[in-house]
């Protein structure tokens, strides 16, 4: 029979190793779970990020279908407004059968605005005008110095890679300084035809 004395003290509970063993197990779990769960955060973003560019390449080309062309060059950023937004009020065009959808106020995940360049410029270089989607790092409504909307390098790279070749500074898809971007933004260049 074993000495109460001895079975006294093995009842006395965990030691301190033992505590900061299982301390330390806890601590690496909880750091793997809240890496997975941001990582899964991210991707998220991404992806309503490409169906946003998704919905405004139909919108666009609803407006084309509808009119039976081109509309006018415009810019619809920053101080685009309902007024002034061709997809949400009408133009004056014969056969316009919006509104399409609302870009005076259309923001991405990160929280900056989301808008189009309508030929206005010849982003890449090829002497024609280009339609631009623009997920700009500025919020809607503020300054170009805004920069809150600002997406992560990351995330503009999962998106290249998505929509395009996966290089930032090539292709149809820009971003993070290349071409005619900022920091932290993306431009996704297209022609009518590709509507």
């Amino acid at each position: 029979m074993e000495n109460p004395r001895n079975m006294k003290e093995r009842q006395g509970g965990f030691t301190l190793i033992e505590l900061l063993v299982v301390i330390a197990i806890i601590s690496l779990l909880a750091s793997i779970v809240l890496a997975n769960i941001q990582s899964a955060r991210e991707r998220a973003r991404v992806m309503h990020a490409i169906q946003t560019v998704q919905q405004v390449e139909k919108a666009l080309a609803l407006y084309i279908l509808d009119t039976g062309g081109d509309p006018p060059p415009f810019t619809c950023r920053l101080t685009c407004t309902a007024a002034t937004d061709p997809l949400f009020t009408n133009p004056g065009i014969p056969g316009w059968n919006g509104p399409y959808m609302r870009l005076y106020d259309l923001t991405h995940p990160w929280g900056g605005h989301v808008g189009i360049n309508y030929r206005t410029f010849d982003f890449d270089g090829n002497g024609q005008l280009d339609i631009a989607i623009v997920l700009d790092d500025d919020a809607p409504g503020t300054g170009w110095a805004d920069d809150s909307g600002y997406i992560p390098l990351a995330s503009l790279v999962q998106m290249d890679e998505m929509l395009d070749d996966g290089d930032l500074a090539t292709g149809t898809v820009y971003g993070h300084g290349a071409a005619s971007t900022a920091l932290g933004e993306m431009v996704i260049i297209k022609s009518v035809d590709e509507l």
